[in-house]
Formats: structure tokens, C-alpha cells, sequence
């Protein structure tokens, strides 16, 4: 098979049989460093996370191993870097990078790719001299000009990322430890051991690289399930600091974490209005975040990040309000009405089962957005209007008993299955009599 007959499969490869996407995967890999193999790895990259897939080792993957958990989340279970490095970035300074440190030079690292006495000794010195190499170019790259080098315009987030790349070279070997005592990525609690192992790391950085702290932390988030549970714990770890110096650090930290849950209450706007309960999952997500960054912030007493944090909560409330609650009742039961209607039937009462899920999960959050009463309303609402199509389905000879156990089914999505059952019971005993 040709390269451009690989890459004409394009997104097709998302959907053939596994064994096939292996065989394919390894002929793509052979090809790599090709501009245009690289964006069709890059569409089918979540079904190679999905899968798991052993890839062969390179040099090129080796550069990545440090900074790999700050690429940008491909999936919708994937935790979101605290501090994002894009692959479209990696993938225009790897070339620079193999010409800065030389080709003579890669060639005498590639026994790092294999098991033996030397492996450890040549990835130390390989990432050094990236490290060394990533420096050098992040110093042509200016903020705002496009960057000739690297075929992009460098905004203030990749110039930000080129540093940080530089710096998690530099302390790579700290930072492989911290990956092992973080693992297997993501973590879900931080426990005892894994607090002891950031501290145990971070003493040493403090010492020999201070500047090199944030990104660390950073990166220590980014394997979290959720990256904004380590602040809660920060103020509290021995990171061989002076005081000044680790107030300065937290600050810096909570308002990374401000941000990037700014940045997630906006993302709202972008989801499909048919999936409520993406919206209903993100504003979960959030409302965790928001409780977890309060607790941590009960130290640093800051008005502007209180305030900042007040206006997510405001705009998670509007997100709930109006994708959620809003018109619950007519879309539920309208798809009760509609299931006759063929392919459009049945895509709307999917809509409305997503939507049902998506009431009955931000119950758990209405009282924090203070939605409580509306939910409550709504949820009311709907289930009555459904108990009376299950009733004139199920209680008369001229009823669908299609149509009444859909009924019923829709209720226990959004009221449990034992307000569900309840319903179910009333109605076939009143029949009975």
C-alpha cells in the first residue's frame, strides 16, 4: 500500500476491524516523520489511546516523554492540562531540534531506544542536550511574529510552551520519577504516598532548580482526574521553600487554575444543544473544581479570584438553566408523541433519553447553583405529564403498551427507577379494578 493511498483512508481508519487498524498503524509508523502520515496519526490518535496500541520506540517519542501529559486532552474521560502544549507545536520543533543537536550526534542516542547497561546514562544526556537545543530555539521565537522556523505565528501560549518544554527537558529524570509514583494516569484521590513523592521531588528542584517548580507542579496536576484537586493540598506540602516563596508559588498556581476553569465554563457555548448531557457532565466537572479551588484559596484570602470564581458559578447556573431545565417537559414528552415517526423518531427520543439522564444528574448539583426549587419544579413537571401518556397507553384497550412502558422508562431516567416502579404499579392496579 502506498503512502497516499494511507492517507486517503483518512478518518475511515477510525472504523475498521482492529487487526486491520494495527497492520495499518504499523505501516504509518514507518513513515512518521512525513508531514502528511502525521495528520492522519493525528485523526486517528483517540482510537490508538483507546486501544493502547504499543508503539515502536523513537527518538522523536523519547524527546516527548517529559512534557507528553501537557498535550492537549484527546478524549472527553481525559483530564485538561493545566498548562496545554499543542502537538502541531512538538511536531514543527522536532525537526529543529535533530538539526540543532546533529545528526552524527542522534545517531550515537538511538541505543537509548533499546534495554542495556547505557540506556539510562544516553536518555539523561539526550534530554540535555534537547533541553539545550529547545533553549536556543525558543530564543528566535518572539510573541506575536510568525516564526519562519517553525511555520507558526507564536502567540503568548506557545512561546510560554516552547519554555516550559525546555525546563521539563532539563529536569527529566525528576519528572519520569514523579510520572511512575503518579501512576496509572489519571489519579483518580491523591494519596499519601503520591503527596510524599511530589514533596521528596520538589525538595530536591527547589534546591537545585527553584525556577523549575511551577511547570512541576504543573505537570504533577496534569495526571490528575481532576488537576485542580493538588491545590487544595499545595499550601500544606514541604517543597523546601521559604514561606515568601511558597505563597508566591500558590498564587501563581491558583491563578492558572482560575483561568483554565474560566476558559472550561466558556467551552458550554460550543456544545451541540442536542447533548444535554455533555452539558450536564461539564457542569459537574466544574462545580468539583469550583468546591476544590475554594478550599484551597481558604488560605490565600484573595478578593479577585473569589470574584473570578463567583462569575463561573453564575455562568455554570445560566448553563444548567437554560440547557437543562429549560423546556425540559415539552422535549421529553413531545419524543413520547413522536416514536412512530421512523429514523426522525427515533433520533428525537434518543435527544430526549439524553436529556432526561442530563435533569436527573444535575440534581446532584442544584442546591450549590441554587436551582434546587426549579429542578425540583421541572422534574415534577415532566414526570406527571409522562405518568398521564402512560396511563392513557397502558390503561385503556385503544393505548400503544409501546408507548406506555416508554413513558415509564423515560420517568425512571429522570426520577429512579423506584418512582418508576411506583407509577408502573398505580397504573396496572387502577386497570385491574
Amino acid at each position: 500500500m502506498e503512502m497516499r493511498d494511507l492517507v486517503a483512508l483518512g478518518d475511515k481508519l477510525l472504523d475498521i476491524d482492529e487487526p486491520k487498524f494495527r497492520q495499518i498503524v504499523d505501516l504509518l509508523e514507518q513513515m512518521n516523520d512525513h508531514p502528511d502520515i502525521q495528520r492522519t496519526i493525528a485523526v486517528i490518535r483517540p482510537r490508538l489511546v483507546e486501544l493502547r496500541l504499543h508503539r515502536r520506540p523513537t527518538l522523536k517519542r523519547l524527546f516527548c516523554d517529559p512534557f507528553e501529559d501537557l498535550f492537549e486532552a484527546l478524549g472527553k474521560a481525559d483530564p485538561v492540562p493545566l498548562s496545554v502544549i499543542e502537538r502541531s507545536l512538538m511536531n514543527s520543533l522536532w525537526p529543529l531540534v535533530e538539526a540543532e543537536v546533529g545528526k552524527e550526534r542522534m545517531r550515537a542516542f538511538r541505543p537509548a531506544l533499546q534495554a542495556g547497561p547505557e540506556r539510562k546514562a544516553l536518555t539523561e544526556a539526550f534530554w540535555g542536550e534537547c533541553a539545550a537545543a529547545v533553549t536556543t530555539i525558543a530564543q528566535g521565537a518572539v510573541a506575536g511574529h510568525f516564526s519562519e522556523a517553525l511555520d507558526l505565528r507564536m502567540n503568548p501560549n506557545r512561546t510560554r510552551a516552547l519554555a516550559d518544554i525546555a525546563v521539563l527537558l532539563s529536569i527529566a529524570p525528576e519528572i519520569m520519577e514523579l510520572k511512575a509514583a503518579l501512576s496509572p494516569k489519571p489519579v483518580p484521590k491523591l494519596h499519601g504516598d503520591h503527596i510524599e513523592a511530589i514533596q521528596t521531588i520538589g525538595r530536591r528542584l527547589s534546591r537545585a532548580r527553584p525556577e523549575s517548580l511551577r511547570i512541576f507542579i504543573l505537570l504533577a496536576a496534569s495526571r490528575l482526574t481532576d488537576p485542580s484537586v493538588l491545590l487544595s493540598g499545595l499550601w500544606d506540602m514541604d517543597l523546601g521553600q521559604k514561606s515568601t516563596d511558597r505563597a508566591t508559588l500558590f498564587m501563581q498556581l491558583s491563578g492558572t487554575v482560575v483561568a483554565q476553569i474560566e476558559d472550561r465554563s466558556r467551552s458550554w457555548q460550543d456544545t451541540p444543544a442536542s447533548d444535554r448531557m455533555a452539558v450536564a457532565d461539564l457542569a459537574l466537572d466544574l462545580v468539583a473544581s469550583l468546591d476544590a479551588t475554594r478550599a484551597a484559596m481558604e488560605h490565600s484570602r484573595n478578593k479577585e479570584f473569589d470574584q473570578r470564581l463567583k462569575q463561573v458559578r453564575n455562568s455554570v447556573h445560566t448553563m444548567v438553566k437554560t440547557q437543562v431545565l429549560q423546556d425540559a417537559d415539552a422535549g421529553i414528552v413531545a419524543a413520547i408523541g413522536a416514536l412512530e415517526g421512523g429514523s426522525e423518531g427515533r433520533a428525537q427520543l434518543a435527544q430526549a433519553e439524553n436529556h432526561a439522564r442530563a435533569l436527573r444528574k444535575c440534581a446532584t448539583i442544584a442546591d450549590t447553583l441554587g436551582l434546587r426549587g426549579e429542578l425540583r419544579e421541572m422534574t415534577q413537571k415532566t414526570t406527571a405529564s409522562l405518568t398521564e401518556k402512560a396511563q392513557q397507553a397502558l390503561g385503556g384497550p385503544a393505548g400503544s403498551t409501546r408507548t406506555g412502558y416508554t413513558a415509564i422508562r423515560m420517568i425512571e431516567l429522570i426520577a429512579g427507577p423506584a418512582e418508576a416502579n411506583k407509577i408502573m404499579d398505580d397504573i396496572m392496579s387502577s386497570g385491574r379494578r
